[in-house]
């Protein structure tokens, strides 16, 4: 059972997280191919605000946290972390609904550590928006729209300065973790990830694979039109 340190206003949003994290969990558990009755528990912190939140984190001793961060999950207190959006927002903040995925997001992280312990972050990133919807228009939509073809990222810089560009690491995460997937089926992707030296082998080159993978995949399927 999840334990619940909220300073936010409305003590009835706890009762919101916590629906969403019940309703997602099967979703995430079937994903990885663990049973439902494995009972896996988190701290859950909800802050009032986003700056709270990050305010929050810095005085449990996490800080440095980027720009873009909304949530987070930590391995080192097995927490989950939110603020509670406003009721009304402005145009340029998280709605109550738009932040319910978030709240899906964090917890694919935090049953991922459960599961296999601390792991790159481009491969819990991309795991995690390959599990939560956000590329629902497919990746043919992601190669044409977010993906430079001619002038992508090296490995090293999504292994080692994630999030730290002007181009979205996430993107390249999803695409990623989509190529492994559907080149070694589900199944043997969850067994090689389990193994750090497997890991290590799938990330050489791994931004040029995925991404010549599906050029070819898609250009291949106009020709044949």
């Amino acid at each position: 059972m999840n334990r619940y340190i909220c300073t936010n206003r409305n003590p009835l949003y706890k009762d919101h997280v916590e629906m969403i994290l019940e309703q997602k969990k099967k979703q995430i558990l079937d994903f990885f191919n663990v049973s439902d009755n494995i009972p896996f528990s988190f701290n859950v912190y909800i802050y009032d605000t986003i700056e709270d939140l990050v305010s929050g984190l810095s005085v449990r001793g996490f800080s440095d946290m980027p720009d873009y961060m909304c949530a987070c999950q930590k391995d080192e207190d097995n927490s989950i972390n939110y603020f509670e959006p406003k009721d009304n927002p402005s145009e340029n903040e998280w709605s109550k609904d738009e932040y319910d995925n978030v709240i899906f997001h964090e917890e694919i992280h935090a049953i991922q550590y459960a599961i296999y312990g601390t792991q790159p972050e481009w491969l819990t990133e991309g795991v995690a928006k390959y599990i939560d919807g956000t590329y629902k228009k497919g990746i043919e939509f992601v190669l044409d729209n977010y993906i430079d073809v001619n002038n992508p990222p090296s490995m090293f810089e999504i292994e080692n300065e994630f999030g730290e560009h002007e181009y979205d690491s996430y993107d390249y995460a999803y695409l990623m973790i989509s190529y492994l997937i559907e080149t070694m089926g589900k199944d043997n992707f969850l067994i090689a990830i389990k193994s750090k030296k497997c890991i290590e082998k799938m990330s050489e080159h791994l931004v040029s694979k995925s991404i010549n993978y599906y050029i070819n995949k898609y250009n291949n399927k106009s020709k044949s039109k």
